[in-house]
């Protein structure tokens, strides 16, 4: 049970920490405005430059649900957009992570690298971010189709994941 004085020192400290958070501009991620004032985009393939085939669909999917789901409006047409996301995923790699014996692995992580930018219709940039990278563990089994099946999910679970990244540092207006 708080006491008076209890209830007092929480009023203070609430009263007295509100206008901090104005002050600093404190908002939910993601919730800034696109930069240069661009307010719409096309979201075009994304290249992929590893051995792992399809990994590309998934990262462009993935960017352009992001913006369904947090920004619809902002999605338009090439020819209508005033700013081109595109890029590349550079980087996939494998590295175990747990070994049921020295020679036997139980757990793998898979670990994605992208590298976007936005440019305007003229192909200047506004906006560029290099080596974004997000991993997720996957199990490994005596079934060559079930680990690969379980790599290929954790490469869908990391996709949305770099999607997400991606959307939060392109509405970032520091």
């Amino acid at each position: 049970m708080m006491t008076f004085f209890s209830k007092i020192k929480y009023t203070i400290l609430l009263v007295g920490l509100l206008p901090v958070l104005w002050g600093c501009s404190y908002r939910f991620s993601g919730t800034g405005s696109l930069p240069s004032g661009v307010t719409r985009i096309y979201v075009s393939v994304i290249e992929n430059k590893t051995s792992e085939a399809g990994i590309e669909r998934y990262i462009t999917d993935d960017l352009i649900t992001e913006f369904i789901l947090r920004r619809k409006d902002v999605l338009s047409r090439q020819e209508e957009a005033e700013g081109i996301l595109s890029g590349s995923i550079d980087s996939i790699q494998n590295t175990t992570i747990a070994h049921s014996s020295q020679s036997i692995s139980t757990q793998r992580r898979v670990i994605l690298g992208i590298t976007l930018k936005l440019v305007d219709q003229k192909g200047k940039i506004i906006w560029a971010v290099n080596g974004i990278n997000a991993n997720q563990a996957y199990n490994v089994t005596d079934d060559k189709t079930l680990t690969e099946q379980n790599k290929k999910t954790a490469i869908q679970i990391l996709s949305k994941r770099l999607a997400e990244k991606v959307f939060n540092r392109l509405t970032d207006d520091f």
